[in-house]
């Protein structure tokens, strides 16, 4: 269940109030809809009280303009009028690709910081599956690849990062969802010599990533963990239809995408 959209400062301290978080003023507000895409916050916002992810990915937004605590001010402060002050407006902020968590560069640690980020772990690499936008406000998922250099260990700090677009997004969750068989990606990269691929073995899935100056790695998927990486492929597609349900977006992948990407292939 979702709220509605807030169009301007004192709808959204409605529900940041709801939430038990802080109010912000005028100029965080100003600052928060130039760091992050309107589309991602107002979404975020909207199923919050639902949705830890969302919840956290509000509350680290927040702090990044500053806000920590409620102050006393700030809770007597009267909300503004749905007329006065700033609103979200029809205008995007300025687009810039923006990621609901950043990886962690620790080493061999793996981001673990948002909880949708999603692993799958190799012999020889490891995956990990990210939620994140494209610099034009669309959700979509980040694959990233990270070859073993110890036992369980992997170098993440060296991986490999693919950012599926939004065409690529539906296709890939027809693989996952078992609708479509295969699909390949070339040409991903300022240099356009990053690719991906996902093949359906039947009782696994394998996923390969390859780069011009990164070694080629090659992951098994198991059911288990398709299921899991298709519940957030799900979610971000969702987003980006917020008027559709899981089941009218996989039967809109079944019906108007796998068909025909099958007969293409």
């Amino acid at each position: 269940m979702t709220t509605a959209a807030p169009q301007n400062l004192g709808e959204f301290n409605a529900l940041l109030e709801q939430a038990q978080l802080p109010r912000l003023s005028a100029q965080q507000f100003k600052s928060l809809r130039e760091a992050k895409p309107r589309s991602q916050l107002i979404s975020a916002v909207r199923t919050m009280h639902s949705d830890r992810n969302a919840r956290a990915f509000v509350e680290k937004a927040i702090k990044e303009v500053g806000v920590t605590a409620a102050s006393p001010q700030q809770q007597s402060a009267p909300q503004a009028a749905p007329q006065d002050g700033p609103d979200f407006g029809g205008a995007r902020a300025p687009e810039q690709q923006q990621t609901a968590a950043q990886p962690a560069q620790d080493g061999d640690s793996a981001p673990r910081e948002f909880e949708y980020t999603m692993h799958v772990y190799g012999g020889k690499a490891a995956l990990c599956f990210e939620p994140t936008t494209t610099r034009g406000d669309d959700f979509t998922v980040a694959l990233d690849s990270a070859t073993s250099n110890a036992p369980r260990q992997y170098d993440w700090k060296n991986k490999l990062r693919l950012q599926l677009t939004r065409d690529e997004l539906p296709v890939v969750a027809g693989v996952l969802l078992g609708l479509i068989p295969r699909c390949e990606y070339k040409n991903h990269g300022p240099g356009n010599d990053k690719g991906f691929s996902i093949e359906d073995q039947g009782d696994k899935l394998f996923v390969r990533t390859w780069a011009k100056d990164h070694p080629a790695r090659a992951v098994p998927m198991t059911p288990e963990d398709a299921y899991r990486i298709a519940t957030l492929f799900l979610r971000q597609l969702g987003l980006n239809a917020p008027w559709m349900s899981a089941n009218d977006i996989i039967q809109t992948i079944r019906m108007v995408v796998a068909r025909r990407v099958t007969q293409r292939q």
